[in-house]
């Protein structure tokens, strides 16, 4: 009787752990745990050298350079606006000691009599490009060379090149300058030239990007009738916006086609 009831105890003891495993050996197994997929960002492209979204490139010609106000310029009218670019550079190139202007005043006092003359080609090319109007369009076209040569995202490229073109000049003979000129000019150019390039390849960059990653749209409405506060308008549809920083205001074939005749200058 005692060994009856210990197998009968031994026998309860086994049943619940082989019951245990029959129901493991059952089971599903978990579903496998997947990694979400990888986020690659996409950045839009950016103007280069902090410049505006909405810049106009100017035109290219057939030796793929950007047409400048500075195009076809030779001799004193090279020269003449070697000195404008310079001006420029010792108004906005300003460091320790002020070296570029320093320079700059000097090259006035050295090569007066150059500088001089070419002032005065240019003004006699004007009085036989444009007549009656001769004073008018001088002014409105060294203005438009003034911003060019002041275009900012090219400053820090541009203000090297401008004191080294000046050290130059400053250490030239008075007669060598006319000569010169067109290479200054050309140097002083690239940096612009450079800028623009760049500007070229950002825009083509964004085209792709758009294409891949698609652009929002943003519609601009009219301002409400009932509405005088918007946008400052007085209740009327805002004007459209003005044209962007650096576009010309004056026809190109005027700014860029050189003269057809040099003018005989007075003794």
């Amino acid at each position: 009787m005692m060994m009856k009831a210990r197998a009968s105890r031994r026998l309860l003891v086994y049943i619940p752990s082989a019951a245990a495993i029959a129901l493991t050996s059952c089971a599903k197994p978990p579903p496998p745990v997947y990694a979400p997929p990888q986020v690659i960002p996409t950045v839009m492209p950016l103007p280069p050298l902090g410049s505006a979204e909405n810049l106009d490139l100017p035109p290219i010609d057939a030796q793929g350079l950007y047409i400048t106000p500075n195009r076809n310029m030779t001799g004193e009218q090279a020269l003449w606006h070697v000195r404008m670019a310079l001006n420029v550079a010792a108004l906005s190139c300003r460091d320790a000691g002020d070296i570029m202007g320093v320079n700059y005043n000097s090259m006035l006092r050295i090569h007066v009599l150059p500088l001089s003359r070419a002032n005065m080609t240019a003004d006699a090319t004007y009085v036989v490009k444009y007549g009656a109007d001769a004073v008018t369009m001088r002014d409105k076209i060294y203005t438009v060379v003034y911003n060019y040569f002041s275009l900012p995202p090219a400053q820090k490229a541009f203000c090297p090149v401008a004191r080294d073109v000046v050290t130059t000049i400053n250490g030239m003979a008075p007669e060598a300058l006319i000569p010169y000129a067109p290479e200054a000019l050309k140097r002083l150019e690239k940096p612009f030239q450079d800028f623009w390039a760049a500007y070229a390849d950002y825009l083509r960059r964004l085209e792709e990007w758009r294409r891949r990653y698609g652009v929002p749209s943003v519609q601009i409405l009219p301002c409400p009738d009932n509405d005088p506060i918007c946008s400052g308008s007085g209740g009327k549809t805002p004007p459209p916006p003005g044209a962007p920083a650096g576009a010309y205001n004056i026809p190109p074939a005027q700014i860029f086609a050189p003269p057809k005749a040099n003018p005989t200058l007075p003794k």
